[in-house]
């Protein structure tokens, strides 16, 4: 995974933990319960990019994606972080 891939899965991890922590939040101090939500956060973006991301993709990992898969990948996971927030998102 290259560095610029490896910040924006950073991000979605990072987007929908704290879209978890606003409807749930978790104590500072609760380290398993906070690993077992980024556990379940990273298994959610990956079925998500399975979803989203053309098997050429999938199959060879060196390729760089084209800006429209990124701006998929972008859309979903703000449209579940809203979906986790109650939000309508259209």
């Amino acid at each position: 995974m290259s560095s610029q891939s490896h910040s924006y899965y950073e991000w979605q991890v990072s987007t929908l933990m704290l879209a978890y922590d606003v409807v749930d939040p978790i104590p500072r101090d609760a380290d398993k319960q906070i690993a077992g939500r980024q556990q379940k956060v990273e298994e959610e973006i990956h079925a998500m990019a399975m979803k989203l991301i053309p098997q050429t993709y999938r199959d060879n990992p060196q390729m760089e994606f084209p800006p429209a898969i990124t701006m998929l990948l972008t859309k979903a996971t703000i449209a579940r972080a809203s979906e986790i927030l109650g939000m309508n998102v259209v």
